[in-house]
């Protein structure tokens, strides 16, 4: 009996300490007190920003015993810059598209090149069970 990999996927949130207010407030002069309200609240730590990526916990099967598993993970580029106090149906929006993104660079793990380091200068294709 052949064992197949298993992929588990998930949602995982990440603190943005690169995301800044200042990025795209103060614009427009119509909204410069809405503006200065919302960087106050981020500057007491009312809110901040998160980064969301989908996480494919992959396991693969290794050697005849049916409970060893190598385990590794892939994680989709994300979106970054969300600010925390959006709604729960904004996360999940934003994880279903990273979760198709995620999806989509598994998929073209069928086929791959295996590129080596400059002193070696033989590459391997493989995948698709030819």
């Amino acid at each position: 009996m052949t064992r197949t990999a298993k992929v588990e996927i998930d949602m995982l949130t990440t603190f943005d300490q690169y995301a800044s207010p200042l990025d795209y407030l103060f614009q427009d002069p119509d909204y410069r007190t809405a503006d200065q309200a919302r960087l106050d609240a981020w500057r007491n730590g009312e809110w901040h920003f998160l980064g969301v990526r989908a996480r494919a916990t992959i396991k693969v099967p290794h050697g005849i015993n049916p409970h060893c598993w190598i385990t590794s993970e892939l994680l989709s580029p994300g979106l970054w810059g969300i600010e925390s106090d959006n709604g729960d149906e904004y996360f999940l929006q934003v994880y279903r598209e990273e979760r198709e993104i995620l999806i989509a660079m598994l998929a073209s793990l069928r086929t791959y090149e295996v590129i080596q380091d400059q002193s070696s200068m033989t590459a391997t294709t493989g995948g698709d069970n030819d």
